[in-house]
């Protein structure tokens, strides 16, 4: 079965992850991503490699182009990296189009606009200056694609479903136009078939949205301490709120004391010959008690604090035995 051929566009080591999660997101929908890192590419000996690139993208259906703050590598061709090619040869094709900019480079890009007559207009954030002149030139040519200013990953993700979700009702209407003729039995044959596969549609969304939550919230650096502190450094952990995190730590055994100043929690668990103790500060949490995702480390030692304090059984004294 065809299904669409999605190419990937942009600069490749300082976007690689986003690159990664924009794949995946449309692995899940059915779709195939084109990359080159992933053997998408269809080399040939005689063309370059950069030409081959540009080919690809003539047997895709969809390209989506990402523009950070990096230039890349510049194109044999002409003045503009490999990345700004790409753009204009599926423009040139007349592909469909998505394209995201990194929210600081287009946030300057005004900027850049109001002084790139004086002559000494240096960007902040772009690492050449060509990259304001070719988002200056996209806005001038690009009218019938949105240009849409991102912060992370989830912002393009989002943005996408929108997109898929419009162009796959848009082909239902005009599905239900071109069956105006049929019978009431094959209306309702057709619409229940629809129903079906907008169905599966959300389910897979909705999966990877899921499998896509939990990723992040694996790499939390909060839990990742809490993990090292409990000797589970190889486990994955998923607990989401105060509440999941009071159900795991009953069933490793600890008790659940009473809230202590400026501690949420404080766990306990008395063993032969020591004592652990967990105390977890309010300000992990936001005032859901969801746990937040912290990163300072230094901060993190004041809010997660692990006790474990050495105790001496009366029969462990080198005295009578008392009986």
């Amino acid at each position: 079965m065809a299904v669409p051929k999605i190419f990937i566009s942009s600069t490749y080591y300082d976007l690689k992850q986003e690159r990664s999660n924009i794949a995946d997101f449309i692995k899940s929908l059915g779709y195939e991503p084109v990359m080159h890192e992933r053997a998408g590419v269809t080399y040939t000996q005689s063309e370059t490699l950069e030409n081959d690139c540009y080919k690809e993208i003539q047997n895709c259906d969809i390209l989506v182009c990402i523009i950070g703050n990096h230039f890349g590598s510049s194109s044999a061709e002409n003045n503009y990296s490999i990345t700004m090619n790409e753009l204009k040869s599926a423009m040139k094709d007349r592909k469909k189009i998505f394209i995201f900019i990194m929210k600081d480079v287009f946030v300057e890009n005004t900027t850049y606009l109001k002084n790139k007559d004086s002559g000494s207009f240096v960007p902040a954030f772009a690492d050449n200056i060509k990259i304001h002149e070719f988002i200056a030139e996209l806005k001038q040519t690009v009218k019938k694609n949105p240009i849409i200013a991102f912060e992370n990953t989830s912002d393009i993700i989002e943005n996408l479903k929108l997109q898929f979700a419009g162009m796959f009702q848009r082909l239902l209407t005009q599905e239900a136009t071109l069956t105006n003729s049929k019978t009431m039995y094959d209306l309702q044959e057709t619409a229940d078939n629809m129903k079906a596969i907008l169905s599966n549609f959300i389910q897979e969304q909705e999966e990877f949205k899921q499998k896509f939550d939990c990723s992040v919230l694996v790499n939390k650096v909060p839990l990742q301490i809490i993990r090292n502190h409990l000797g589970l450094s190889k486990a994955y952990l998923y607990l989401n709120d105060i509440d999941t995190i009071d159900e795991f730590m009953t069933l490793l055994g600890f008790s659940i004391s009473q809230e202590l100043p400026d501690k949420v929690r404080v766990y306990t668990k008395e063993m032969l010959k020591k004592t652990q103790t967990l105390k977890l500060s309010e300000n992990l949490f936001d005032e859901n008690y969801i746990l937040l995702d912290i990163r300072n480390k230094e901060k993190l030692k004041s809010l997660i604090l692990w006790e474990e304090v050495e105790t001496v059984s009366p029969f462990d004294d080198d005295g009578d035995i008392p009986f």
